[in-house]
Protein backbone atom coordinates (compact mmCIF):
# COMPACT_ATOMS: atom_id res chain seq x y z
CA UNK A 1 0.00 0.00 0.00
CA UNK A 2 0.98 3.40 -0.82
CA UNK A 3 1.89 6.13 1.80
CA UNK A 4 -1.09 7.91 -0.32
CA UNK A 5 -3.07 5.86 0.17
CA UNK A 6 -2.51 5.64 3.68
CA UNK A 7 -2.93 8.77 3.87
CA UNK A 8 -6.26 8.98 2.45
CA UNK A 9 -7.44 5.92 4.59
CA UNK A 10 -6.35 8.40 7.72
CA UNK A 11 -8.17 11.42 6.56
CA UNK A 12 -10.83 9.51 6.18
CA UNK A 13 -11.08 8.38 9.80
CA UNK A 14 -10.34 11.69 10.94
CA UNK A 15 -12.66 13.57 9.42
CA UNK A 16 -15.26 12.39 12.49
CA UNK A 17 -12.39 11.27 15.37
CA UNK A 18 -9.79 14.58 14.88
CA UNK A 19 -10.75 16.40 17.50
CA UNK A 20 -11.16 13.80 20.20
CA UNK A 21 -7.65 12.14 18.73
CA UNK A 22 -6.58 15.83 19.37
CA UNK A 23 -7.33 16.05 22.86
CA UNK A 24 -5.90 12.45 23.83
CA UNK A 25 -2.87 13.44 22.16
CA UNK A 26 -3.17 16.61 24.15
CA UNK A 27 -3.50 14.96 27.21
CA UNK A 28 -0.33 12.57 27.17
CA UNK A 29 1.76 15.41 26.31
CA UNK A 30 0.59 17.02 29.64
CA UNK A 31 1.15 14.02 31.45
CA UNK A 32 4.28 13.40 29.65
CA UNK A 33 5.04 17.01 30.33
CA UNK A 34 4.50 16.97 34.32
CA UNK A 35 6.50 13.69 34.77
CA UNK A 36 9.42 15.40 32.97
CA UNK A 37 9.28 18.44 35.16
CA UNK A 38 9.55 16.11 38.01
CA UNK A 39 12.24 14.19 36.71
CA UNK A 40 13.87 17.81 35.94
CA UNK A 41 12.97 19.02 39.82
CA UNK A 42 14.69 16.08 41.53
CA UNK A 43 17.87 16.35 39.13
CA UNK A 44 18.21 20.05 40.18
CA UNK A 45 17.96 19.38 43.73
CA UNK A 46 21.22 20.06 45.28
CA UNK A 47 22.87 22.27 42.25
CA UNK A 48 24.85 24.81 42.51
CA UNK A 49 26.03 27.76 41.05
CA UNK A 50 29.06 29.85 40.51
CA UNK A 51 28.37 33.04 41.62
CA UNK A 52 31.70 34.48 42.77
CA UNK A 53 32.19 35.96 39.53
CA UNK A 54 28.66 37.63 39.03
CA UNK A 55 28.64 39.14 42.92
CA UNK A 56 32.41 40.59 42.44
CA UNK A 57 30.89 42.80 38.92
CA UNK A 58 27.92 43.84 40.93
CA UNK A 59 30.02 44.87 43.72
CA UNK A 60 32.24 46.70 41.17
CA UNK A 61 28.61 48.11 39.48
CA UNK A 62 29.55 46.68 36.10
CA UNK A 63 26.26 45.12 35.58
CA UNK A 64 26.90 44.50 31.89
CA UNK A 65 29.49 41.80 32.94
CA UNK A 66 27.43 40.52 35.71
CA UNK A 67 25.09 40.14 32.82
CA UNK A 68 27.31 38.14 30.40
CA UNK A 69 28.45 36.21 33.06
CA UNK A 70 25.12 34.96 34.10
CA UNK A 71 24.41 34.39 30.61
CA UNK A 72 27.21 31.76 30.69
CA UNK A 73 27.21 30.55 34.32
CA UNK A 74 27.57 26.40 34.86
CA UNK A 75 25.40 24.63 37.16
CA UNK A 76 26.91 21.95 38.71
CA UNK A 77 24.31 18.66 39.65
CA UNK A 78 24.51 16.75 42.71
CA UNK A 79 25.35 13.56 41.03
CA UNK A 80 23.10 11.57 43.66
CA UNK A 81 20.44 13.85 42.76
CA UNK A 82 20.67 13.29 39.20
CA UNK A 83 20.98 10.00 38.88
CA UNK A 84 17.68 9.59 41.00
CA UNK A 85 16.09 11.95 38.51
CA UNK A 86 16.88 9.57 35.63
CA UNK A 87 15.89 6.22 37.76
CA UNK A 88 12.70 7.93 38.50
CA UNK A 89 12.10 8.94 34.71
CA UNK A 90 12.87 5.30 33.29
CA UNK A 91 10.55 3.96 36.09
CA UNK A 92 7.70 6.33 35.05
CA UNK A 93 8.41 5.21 31.50
CA UNK A 94 8.25 1.71 32.51
CA UNK A 95 5.52 1.58 34.71
CA UNK A 96 3.02 4.63 33.40
CA UNK A 97 3.89 6.24 30.35
CA UNK A 98 4.02 3.18 27.97
CA UNK A 99 0.50 2.18 28.94
CA UNK A 100 -0.65 5.10 28.12
CA UNK A 101 1.07 4.80 24.54
CA UNK A 102 0.04 1.64 24.12
CA UNK A 103 -4.17 2.54 25.07
CA UNK A 104 -3.04 5.72 22.03
CA UNK A 105 -2.20 2.69 19.95
CA UNK A 106 -5.71 0.75 20.54
CA UNK A 107 -7.69 4.12 20.69
CA UNK A 108 -6.59 5.50 17.05
CA UNK A 109 -6.96 1.36 15.67
CA UNK A 110 -10.67 1.06 17.57
CA UNK A 111 -11.04 4.77 15.46
CA UNK A 112 -10.55 2.63 12.13
CA UNK A 113 -13.54 0.42 12.75
CA UNK A 114 -15.85 2.54 15.04
CA UNK A 115 -15.34 6.34 13.07
CA UNK A 116 -15.31 7.51 17.10
CA UNK A 117 -12.15 8.22 19.02
CA UNK A 118 -12.71 7.52 22.88
CA UNK A 119 -10.33 8.98 25.25
CA UNK A 120 -10.89 6.13 28.18
CA UNK A 121 -9.53 3.89 25.86
CA UNK A 122 -6.05 5.48 26.88
CA UNK A 123 -6.49 4.48 29.88
CA UNK A 124 -8.12 1.29 29.10
CA UNK A 125 -4.79 -0.69 28.87
CA UNK A 126 -4.56 -0.50 33.35
CA UNK A 127 -6.88 -3.54 33.22
CA UNK A 128 -3.95 -5.66 31.56
CA UNK A 129 -1.20 -4.03 33.42
CA UNK A 130 1.23 -6.55 34.06
CA UNK A 131 1.60 -8.51 30.58
CA UNK A 132 1.62 -4.49 28.48
CA UNK A 133 3.96 -3.29 31.27
CA UNK A 134 6.47 -6.41 30.75
CA UNK A 135 6.21 -6.33 27.03
CA UNK A 136 6.89 -2.62 26.85
CA UNK A 137 9.84 -3.09 29.17
CA UNK A 138 11.41 -5.84 26.85
CA UNK A 139 10.35 -3.35 23.89
CA UNK A 140 12.53 -0.91 25.63
CA UNK A 141 15.39 -2.80 26.57
CA UNK A 142 15.94 -4.29 23.21
CA UNK A 143 15.95 -0.86 21.09
CA UNK A 144 18.23 0.76 24.09
CA UNK A 145 20.32 -2.37 23.93
CA UNK A 146 20.86 -2.52 19.84
CA UNK A 147 20.85 1.79 19.73
CA UNK A 148 24.18 0.85 22.24
CA UNK A 149 25.76 -0.37 19.15
CA UNK A 150 25.21 2.40 17.04
CA UNK A 151 22.25 4.70 15.88
CA UNK A 152 21.58 2.48 12.59
CA UNK A 153 21.33 -0.70 14.06
CA UNK A 154 18.75 0.71 16.69
CA UNK A 155 16.80 2.37 13.92
CA UNK A 156 16.49 -0.91 12.19
CA UNK A 157 15.30 -2.62 15.76
CA UNK A 158 12.97 0.08 15.88
CA UNK A 159 10.92 -0.69 12.86
CA UNK A 160 11.51 -4.66 13.69
CA UNK A 161 9.73 -4.45 16.61
CA UNK A 162 7.37 -1.75 15.14
CA UNK A 163 3.87 -3.69 15.51
CA UNK A 164 4.32 -4.64 19.01
CA UNK A 165 2.83 -1.68 20.76
CA UNK A 166 -0.13 -2.48 18.38
CA UNK A 167 -0.49 -6.08 18.77
CA UNK A 168 -0.57 -5.67 22.25
CA UNK A 169 -3.27 -2.95 22.23
CA UNK A 170 -5.57 -5.71 20.35
CA UNK A 171 -4.15 -8.63 22.72
CA UNK A 172 -2.78 -7.28 25.72
CA UNK A 173 -2.39 -11.01 27.00
CA UNK A 174 -0.08 -12.11 24.11
CA UNK A 175 3.33 -13.75 25.26
CA UNK A 176 5.98 -11.18 24.60
CA UNK A 177 8.32 -13.61 23.15
CA UNK A 178 5.18 -14.02 20.03
CA UNK A 179 4.79 -10.15 20.09
CA UNK A 180 8.29 -9.72 18.82
CA UNK A 181 8.58 -13.04 16.54
CA UNK A 182 5.01 -11.70 14.59
CA UNK A 183 6.39 -8.16 14.43
CA UNK A 184 10.26 -8.99 13.52
CA UNK A 185 8.94 -11.49 11.24
CA UNK A 186 6.04 -9.54 9.40
CA UNK A 187 8.47 -6.10 8.93
CA UNK A 188 11.10 -8.28 6.85
CA UNK A 189 10.86 -5.99 3.63
CA UNK A 190 8.49 -3.55 4.99
CA UNK A 191 11.09 -1.34 7.67
CA UNK A 192 11.81 0.60 4.84
CA UNK A 193 8.20 1.62 3.41
CA UNK A 194 7.90 2.37 7.56
CA UNK A 195 11.07 4.73 7.64
CA UNK A 196 9.31 6.80 4.81
CA UNK A 197 6.21 6.73 6.07
CA UNK A 198 7.47 8.68 9.11
CA UNK A 199 9.81 10.72 7.04
CA UNK A 200 6.93 12.06 4.82
CA UNK A 201 5.53 13.60 7.92
CA UNK A 202 9.15 15.79 8.63
CA UNK A 203 7.84 18.57 6.25
CA UNK A 204 4.63 19.12 8.61
CA UNK A 205 6.25 18.49 11.63
CA UNK A 206 8.97 21.35 10.79
CA UNK A 207 6.22 24.11 9.74
CA UNK A 208 4.79 22.99 13.19
CA UNK A 209 7.81 23.72 15.10
CA UNK A 210 8.07 27.05 12.99
CA UNK A 211 4.38 27.52 14.09
CA UNK A 212 5.65 28.03 17.92
CA UNK A 213 5.50 24.71 18.16
CA UNK A 214 1.96 24.56 18.66
CA UNK A 215 1.17 23.59 14.94
CA UNK A 216 3.04 20.01 15.89
CA UNK A 217 0.38 19.24 18.26
CA UNK A 218 -2.46 19.71 15.04
CA UNK A 219 0.03 16.89 13.25
CA UNK A 220 -0.03 14.74 15.27
CA UNK A 221 -3.74 13.22 15.43
CA UNK A 222 -3.11 13.03 11.22
CA UNK A 223 0.34 11.05 11.61
CA UNK A 224 -0.81 8.68 14.19
CA UNK A 225 -3.95 8.18 12.46
CA UNK A 226 -1.44 7.14 9.78
CA UNK A 227 0.54 4.80 11.24
CA UNK A 228 -2.56 2.92 12.31
CA UNK A 229 -3.02 2.57 8.60
CA UNK A 230 0.07 0.95 8.07
CA UNK A 231 -0.20 -1.52 11.25
CA UNK A 232 -3.20 -2.97 9.45
CA UNK A 233 -1.62 -3.30 6.29
CA UNK A 234 1.45 -5.09 7.83
CA UNK A 235 -1.50 -7.25 10.38
CA UNK A 236 -2.96 -8.43 7.11
CA UNK A 237 -0.32 -9.28 5.61
CA UNK A 238 0.78 -11.34 8.98
CA UNK A 239 -2.61 -13.03 8.56
CA UNK A 240 -2.46 -14.04 4.60
CA UNK A 241 1.09 -15.28 4.95
CA UNK A 242 0.82 -17.32 7.75
CA UNK A 243 2.90 -16.02 10.18
CA UNK A 244 -0.05 -14.59 12.75
CA UNK A 245 -3.39 -16.24 13.03
CA UNK A 246 -6.60 -14.06 14.03
CA UNK A 247 -6.46 -15.72 17.50
CA UNK A 248 -2.75 -13.76 18.21
CA UNK A 249 -4.56 -10.76 17.57
CA UNK A 250 -7.70 -12.10 19.91
CA UNK A 251 -8.21 -10.26 23.27
CA UNK A 252 -8.42 -13.12 25.62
Amino acid sequence: MENSQLKLNAKSVLKSTYWMSFLALLVYDIIYGACNSITNWIQNIGATSDTDNITRYLERGDYESALQELSQMKTTQNPIFSLLGYAVSICVTIFFLNILIVGLKKMFLRARITRKADIADMFGMFSSYGSVMKTMFFYDLYIWLWSLLFIIPGIIKTYSYYMVPYILAENPGISTDRAFEISKRTMDGEKGKAFYMHLSFLGWYILGFFACCIGIMFVNPYANATYAEFYAYVKQKSLSTGIATPADYAEA
